[in-house]
């Protein structure tokens, strides 16, 4: 995703390739945990609440301050340790970050940052570019290897985190088209629903009429009952569809039929 400001630590990749190494011999190990505005995205979450036991509501009432995100959407950032001067981040230690496996994609990503555009539809694909982000602070470039981004996201666990969170951008990336603000509100609770709250969507698909509008494979529903990451773009593909129209669910005949009939007689819809 874009960085809001482009400032004066995010510099081109010259080169195509970028000198780094960060370990705890490194004279500033940690300091990239202390000040930070972290914002989650939903797969980050999603990792962060297996890996320490809890629902997702429980992760977000722990660990997390909701806040208007990008383009107005509801966003997790990650609640820092208040009674810390410095504001680190709350799974860092002396011997470096306790959720190392499943750290967030913003802490694996670093230095490098990814900005994309595109990739709503088959006729905007997505595009990315990358570039160097260089504080003060830090101490890594002096040493290390030489890296290519495609080695630093192999490298450091990324290309998961990247394609979930491209399913995201069609999402995050636009505006609830809608100038009634309660029907706003609606939109930012099925957005907070899906996207951060996998056990509330679950409970959704049971009790609403998901089943009976929309044609999904059963074998695709049975998946997205046990498996998070399953649930989580099935999500996508819902929000999708409800808030922007994208045809990312298919209608059953039944359900489309009469939807034809009631469009056919009202010509202004």
């Amino acid at each position: 995703m874009l960085p809001h400001e482009r400032d004066e630590r995010f510099q081109d990749l010259e080169g195509g390739s970028f000198t780094f190494a960060c370990h705890p011999g490194v004279p500033c190990f940690n300091q990239c945990c202390r000040r930070l505005e972290l914002w989650l995205t939903p797969y980050d979450c999603l990792r962060l609440k297996q890996r320490l036991g809890l629902s997702s509501q429980e992760f977000i009432e722990a660990h997390a301050e909701v806040e208007p995100g990008q383009n107005g959407w509801p966003m997790p950032k990650l609640k820092m340790r208040q009674n810390d001067p410095e504001r680190t981040c709350p799974f860092v230690t002396a011997e470096g970050c306790s959720v190392y496996e499943d750290r967030p994609g913003a802490c694996r990503t670093y230095p490098l940052g990814r900005a994309t555009k595109g990739g709503a539809s088959s006729d905007s694909p997505l595009e990315e570019a990358w570039f160097l982000v260089r504080e003060d602070h830090c101490q890594g470039f002096v040493e290390g290897r030489a890296w290519s981004p495609r080695e630093w996201t192999r490298d450091q666990g990324l290309e998961t985190y990247q394609a979930v969170n491209d399913l995201f951008l069609p999402v995050i990336t636009r505006q609830a088209p809608d100038a009634n603000p309660q029907i706003i509100a609606q939109k930012m609770r099925m957005f907070m629903m899906a996207a951060y709250d996998l056990e509330g969507f679950r409970l959704f698909l049971q009790k609403s009429r998901f089943k009976d509008i929309f044609a999904v494979d059963p074998m695709r529903l049975e998946m997205a009952a046990v498996n998070d990451l399953e649930a989580l773009k099935l999500a996508f593909d819902w929000l999708r569809f409800s808030i922007f129209g994208d045809r990312t669910l298919a209608l059953r005949p039944e359900v489309a039929e009469r939807r034809r009939q009631v469009m056919g007689s009202n010509p202004g819809w």
